[in-house]
């Protein structure tokens, strides 16, 4: 048995490895099964991260991820502790039993039609032209409508949840410290917002998530009020900014592929497989944060008790021992499915909405853009976080 001390060493803030992690991952994959980092490991082995990923002795780390930012009380971090994606056991498993049933595949399948039509109106708008800000022009409005349609807010509204969710998506990076204001400010309007949104539906109930959740019961059990507001807060960031830049990064994907963009244009059955190879190639979280509540081993190092343990499901979604030719972008291979969504107590919520929603807009797109191209500069998020394009100029047609 080998200490952490034993382990090789990833900055995994260095710039370099910023830009581009996959040589430095590649590197310590041939070494390891994990790497120290300077606030825990990082483990990268398909394995591994698969069966750490619902390992009962790993809690979600999002608050310590806030903590070690300088953030330990006040609104924000409260905001924070009682998210769905911050809590553990008894409590974890109540909120998501109260709310799964919103997100089932049979639920999410009376959407399609909902999705499609909206995927064909926005593109509409730029088709003619023959060149869009992707980012601008489609990803900002498409999810944040479609999340807006399932929870029941008016359609006047839907400019303010995409601001709102545009501010909360900071809480899942490094990087909160320099965004406070901005997420202190997004996190009072939708406070505010809901919690009149929540009355209203208490007196005049619709055919929406907000009446469902008002109104899920379990056993007896509901969800209270500060309970339904977090977690329609919960529900909007990670529901919105994810979908939004897992849609630009396939488009950018596309833009270096052209062929397997033509070949979906073509065969638009293949728009399940090309989700799945988009979100293992590039997917726009990289990371499933943990924190160790009992000691244990990986391989053959032993993690002590408080260890931050970040499960890379970016390099497991390239693990040359599960994917042949992982950094092959080919959306007709049978592979194993992406962990991008995570796994255990903490799969995401909404993965079989977000399959849904970017399956049709990629068969609205690819019919509607042929011969799409990169026709500008492209700007990204840092990987420190939700990562994707911030802008993402697209030319298309002969």
């Amino acid at each position: 048995m080998r200490s952490l001390d034993d382990a090789p060493y990833l900055d995994f803030f260095d710039p370099a490895f910023i830009a581009d992690p996959a040589p430095a991952i590649d590197a310590i994959r041939r070494q390891s099964c994990l790497a120290r980092t300077p606030i825990g490991v990082l483990v990268v082995e398909h394995a591994k991260v698969i069966d750490l990923l619902g390992d009962p002795r790993l809690h979600s780390s999002l608050l310590d991820f806030v903590r070690i930012q300088g953030l330990v009380d006040g609104p924000i971090y409260e905001a924070v502790a009682t998210s769905i994606l911050a809590v553990d056991g008894p409590d974890h498993t109540r909120l998501r039993k109260l709310v799964s049933r919103a997100f089932t595949p049979r639920s999410v399948e009376r959407l399609r039609p909902s999705m499609r039509a909206l995927a064909a109106e926005q593109t509409e708008r730029f088709v003619r032209a023959g060149a869009c800000e992707f980012m601008t022009d489609f990803a900002d409005h498409y999810p944040i409508q479609l999340i807006c349609e399932l929870l029941g807010v008016p359609k006047k509204d839907y400019p303010l949840f995409g601001g709102w969710a545009n501010a909360l998506t900071w809480v899942l990076s490094l990087e909160i410290g320099a965004h406070l204001d901005e997420v202190a400010e997004g996190l009072v309007g939708i406070g505010t917002y809901i919690e009149t949104f929540i009355a209203d539906r208490r007196v005049h109930p619709e055919d929406d998530l907000v009446t469902a959740l008002i109104h899920a019961e379990d056993g007896g059990d509901r969800l209270s009020g500060p309970e339904l507001r977090t977690l329609i807060a919960s529900l909007l960031f990670a529901g919105y900014d994810t979908t939004r830049n897992q849609l630009g990064i396939g488009l950018f994907l596309f833009t270096q592929y052209p062929a397997q963009w033509r070949l979906l244009a073509e065969h638009p059955e293949l728009a399940p497989k090309a989700v799945e190879e988009i979100l293992r190639f590039q997917g726009t979280v990289t990371v499933a944060p943990r924190i160790a509540y009992e000691p244990l081993v990986i391989g053959d190092y032993e993690i002590p008790v408080g260890t931050i343990v970040s499960l890379s499901t970016a390099a497991a979604n390239h693990d040359p021992a599960v994917h042949a030719a992982p950094e092959r972008f080919d959306i007709t291979a049978d592979r194993e499915p992406p962990l991008t969504f995570g796994g255990g107590p903490h799969y995401c919520l909404g993965a079989n909405l977000a399959r849904a929603e970017m399956q049709e807009a990629l068969v609205v797109l690819s019919q509607g853009l042929p011969n799409v191209r990169v026709a500008g500069d492209v700007s990204w998020r840092p990987r420190s976080g939700i990562f994707g394009p911030t802008t993402l100029p697209l030319a298309f047609g002969s």
